[in-house]
């Protein structure tokens, strides 16, 4: 959980302003800012008194005996908090980023410069009120409470300053709901106390009250405001039924509560007319606002993640001439090898290897990452230096280690095809051809190459049943196996939700070799040769764990064979708990304590997010080359 950059309220200011040139429907009324500025005020009010009482308490504390009631304190502010975070976290990113950001450093990265910033806000405060040292700590706890209050005072600021139109409380409410279900719900803001339930119930009250203030401009139309009223009964139900953190029903509570919510708030906008401007512009937000929830295929735009500063999907041409040439040998020096050699759709778009092979034979340095839902993500690469999938092919395609092919010779030879020609002119209107073209063609290949079909997303959208024990895994996942705190719904990867413009890197302190006592560290130091920050020292990027069942070997390095493995590395604690003391570890490394049964029910449901359908097959055929490099023809075959 490294840094959690989400989508800057100085862009969101820039988006309305250009927004503004753009359209004469409904998006500028506010109907609710004035009573929504009021219900803010007050909250920042109570949250202000309550963290004055909690540092003045801190600095009154003399022994132990005080620490239950500090927490006690900050819990009630936390609570406030979370009830302010249903609109404050998406109209002012910035500081919800300071105000409850994970507890680690937050390395900002400048081409090869990067700075490192020390965290801050509740959950900094948290680790120390339930640390052993809390006496010691007072002068750090009182002042982490009061940059706390500096930066709440800030977002308070700035929230007033902005208009609060009908389509951005929509919006926040809808990403809400997202932030409830894929954060909330999983303890990532409270990992120490892990006090999700009750703040989840503050959450869904903040959403509650916020959606009453339209009820007197909705009119007749009222089915979007019933459904989120109902939403949330039926969550504080649930969260009711639920004894401790680990017996929420998760799935239960996403499929019937938080979805439901997310629909409800999209209907109440159609119901007012209110214009939906992230349809229009690109960079807004990446969640469809028309989709019926977290696990639907529709959920993320894919185009929000695709460099074209374009709203259209990838033509269908463009999509078979990127797979024709994803399955072509040309791409490489000596043509005996092609993108498919070693990403192959049959393993999941993996080679099964512990890591590739270079062109002479030799293996290199990390495993091959599956190319399912690549797109979903902001950083390629394990250690992520290319921020595009225009550079991954690039860089893939000249590597002399992989591909090592001159970008000159590839177009030539390319053009030497009268079929590629014919090929590109359909897709892209030139014959012509020249390396952008090529990249823009296999870009939109991996566009398609979506993979949220599985039988658990059909369960979750009502479309299909799964074993009790995949919903177990599924729970477990999401709760007490701390997974989803670093593998995101939905794609469970590194990209953080509910802006998903981040992808995350991990310190697990993955071994050399799969030893189980007094291990080593794998020498390859990831993130960290960019540009040598210490807290990114043996980070890696944060992979989808969907078609896991296919992708063996795991982690950076292949060294874990099974998902079994990998259960046993985690549950131990990660590198900590098998004799890798890393002083920048992110994985916490406390045993999760996981029965076999529970072990046994994660890989179960691994299992079930399998989905290749359709998109397996290769081209039926390659084009052919003429001229002099007709040679060509027979080494392709």
């Amino acid at each position: 959980m490294k840094r959690k950059v989400l989508l800057s309220f100085t862009l969101i200011s820039i988006l309305i302003g250009i927004y503004s040139f753009t359209t004469t429907t409904n998006t500028w009324d506010a109907n609710v800012d004035k009573p929504l500025k009021e219900w803010i005020d007050e909250h920042f009010a109570l949250l202000d008194k309550q963290l004055d009482e909690l540092e003045n308490s801190t600095a009154r504390l003399k022994n132990k005996i005080g620490v239950p009631a500090l927490i006690r304190q900050f819990k009630k502010a936390r609570y406030i908090y979370k009830k302010l975070e249903v609109i404050t976290a998406t109209v002012d990113s910035y500081n919800a980023r300071w105000i409850n950001g994970p507890n680690l450093p937050k390395v900002e990265y400048e081409k090869t410069m990067a700075a490192v910033s020390d965290p801050e806000g509740f959950q900094v405060i948290e680790e120390a009120l339930y640390g052993d040292e809390v006496i010691e700590n007072k002068d750090f706890i009182e002042k982490k409470i009061q940059k706390l209050r500096f930066y709440l005072k800030e977002s308070h600021r700035y929230v007033k300053s902005q208009t609060l139109y009908d389509w951005l409380v929509f919006h926040s409410l809808r990403m809400a709901a997202v932030r409830l279900a894929t954060m909330g719900i999983t303890g990532f803001d409270c990992p120490i106390s892990l006090d999700a339930i009750e703040e989840a119930r503050h959450t869904l009250n903040g959403i509650w009250e916020v959606t009453e203030l339209f009820n007197t401009v909705l009119y007749d139309d009222r089915e979007g405001y019933v459904m989120v009223r109902n939403a949330v009964y039926r969550g504080e139900e649930l969260l009711n039924a639920a004894k401790n953190f680990d017996a929420l029903d998760r799935a239960e509570f996403i499929k019937k509560c938080t979805d439901v919510i997310f629909r409800g708030v999209t209907l109440m906008q159609e119901s007012l007319g209110t214009d939906f401007p992230e349809e229009r512009i690109q960079g807004i937000s990446v969640l469809n606002p028309f989709s019926k929830g977290l696990f639907y295929e529709d959920f993320l735009k894919i185009n929000e993640f695709f460099p074209q500063k374009t709203n259209k999907k990838p033509s269908t041409d463009l999509v078979a001439l990127g797979k024709v040439l994803f399955y072509d040998p040309v791409l490489s020096d000596d043509h005996s090898r092609s993108c498919a050699s070693c990403h192959q759709p049959g393993k999941g778009f993996t080679d099964g290897l512990k890591t590739p092979l270079s062109l002479d034979g030799k293996p290199l340095k990390r495993s091959t990452p599956t190319l399912l839902n690549v797109v979903y993500q902001n950083a390629f690469q394990w250690d992520g230096h290319l921020t595009s999938l225009s550079q991954q092919f690039t860089e893939v395609t000249l590597n002399r280690h992989e591909m090592n092919k001159d970008a000159l010779e590839l177009t030539r030879q390319l053009n030497s095809s009268e079929e590629y020609r014919q090929l590109f002119k359909k897709a892209l209107g030139s014959e012509v051809i020249d390396f952008p073209m090529v990249i823009a063609a296999l870009e939109a290949y991996l566009m398609s190459l979506k993979s949220l079909n599985s039988p658990f997303d059909q369960y979750m959208t009502d479309r299909g049943q799964v074993s009790d024990e995949v919903l177990l895994g599924f729970n477990l996942f999401m709760g007490k196996g701390k997974c989803a705190t670093c593998h995101f719904a939905p794609v469970f990867n590194g990209s953080v939700p509910p802006f998903y413009r981040e992808t995350e890197f991990e310190v697990l302190g993955v071994p050399a070799k799969a030893d189980w006592q007094n291990a080593s560290i794998d020498e390859d130091e990831g993130r960290y040769t960019l540009a040598h920050a210490e807290p990114h020292k043996y980070a890696f990027k944060t992979m989808t764990v969907r078609n896991a069942a296919l992708t063996a070997p795991y982690m950076h390095n292949g060294v874990y064979h099974t998902l079994d493995e990998v259960i046993r590395f985690y549950d131990l604690g990660g590198g900590h708990g098998i004799g890798i003391q890393l002083p920048n570890q992110t994985l916490p490394p406390d045993p999760l304590k996981l029965t076999e049964k529970e072990k046994k029910a994660l890989v179960v449901f691994m299992m079930a997010l399998t989905d290749t359908t359709g998109l397996t097959s290769p081209p039926a055929r390659l084009p052919q080359f003429s001229g002099e490099y007709s040679r060509l023809n027979a080494k392709r075959q």
